[in-house]
């Protein structure tokens, strides 16, 4: 039964990652890159354990958008150093969740650790995702250095690089979306995930799912038909594919609202489910029942 089962599929869906790292030495990924720019390439491991990371390189030195989970960094390192030598300068943490920025400790030696100053709360708190915490405390070199409230803008490499930390609580409370303007490319961290099923959104910590509707919302105003974005998991998309994404995200938001209005308890519309169209959708990354449940909950926040 749908009502039996969201819970169990919301923690299968969400710890995956978790259970992949658990089961396979992650030493072992391997990791691609593509080149998207002269000066941005997209880095993504294989199998997909973790996160996918952008680089941007060139004359300034080196930056990194997200950097995985510890395991991981030698091969993320001479990834980098295949790219162009030299020490990473900086590091942007899109969230903190641990594919993301469990890589922290391996780069903040060198590198100066960016992030929304929600995140780095977060990882002093020794939070790896919602309520999961690591034992012990992380070392200070898996901290951000550099935090703020609202944007950052870099002038790095030729360009211009908007750090975007938009004003609504979405994914977590402290997502970021990395826009290198000149290059036309855009990182959206876990706010856009290019693949089959609904979004998470991280209660624990304030995630809502309207912030990251209207986030997303705010995003596609300013990117354009020729914006290539860097999803936070999946492959590379266009505007027209997080136009797809947000108004999936949109219109099963409004059904929920409409059903809790009636009077409706959150058993009885995941009993009941979404409209017909939107089956395809909730059979992937986090399945229809969880995705109910986390709009159900972000009504009330």
């Amino acid at each position: 039964m749908r009502v039996a089962v969201w819970m169990v599929g919301a923690w299968l869906a969400v710890d995956a990652v978790s259970a992949t790292a658990a089961e396979q030495d992650l030493a072992a990924v391997e990791i691609r890159t593509t080149p998207l720019t002269e000066r941005i390439y997209l880095l993504v491991t294989d199998p997909p354990t973790a996160g996918n990371l952008a680089v941007s390189a060139g004359e300034d030195g080196i930056m990194l958008v997200d950097d995985t989970m510890m395991p991981i960094t030698p091969r993320v390192k001479a990834a980098i150093a295949e790219i162009q030598e030299g020490e990473v300068a900086f590091v942007i943490n899109t969230h903190f969740h641990f594919d993301h920025a469990g890589g922290n400790a391996a780069f903040g030696e060198e590198a100066t650790i960016v992030a929304h100053s929600t995140v780095r709360k977060r990882l002093m708190e020794g939070r790896e995702w919602g309520v999961v915490f690591i034992e012990g405390e992380r070392p200070a070199a898996a901290l951000p250095v550099l935090t703020f409230d609202e944007s950052v803008t870099f002038h790095w490499n030729g360009e211009t690089v908007d750090v975007i930390h938009f004003p609504d609580p979405s994914h977590t409370d402290g997502d970021l979306v990395v826009f290198f303007r000149d290059s036309n490319v855009v990182h959206t961290g876990d706010q856009y995930i290019n693949r089959n099923g609904f979004p998470f959104i991280d209660l624990d910590v304030g995630g809502t799912a309207q912030g990251l509707r209207d986030n997303m919302a705010k995003l596609l105003e300013i990117i354009d038909d020729e914006t290539t974005i860097i999803p936070g998991h999946g492959p590379l998309a266009s505007k027209a594919d997080l136009q797809w994404f947000h108004d999936v995200v949109a219109e099963t938001i409004a059904y929920v609202e409409g059903e809790k209005r009636a009077g409706k308890t959150v058993e009885q519309i995941q009993e009941a489910g979404l409209p017909e169209a939107y089956e395809e959708v909730g059979s992937g990354f986090i399945p229809e029942a969880a995705w109910i449940q986390a709009v159900y909950t972000s009504l009330d926040m």
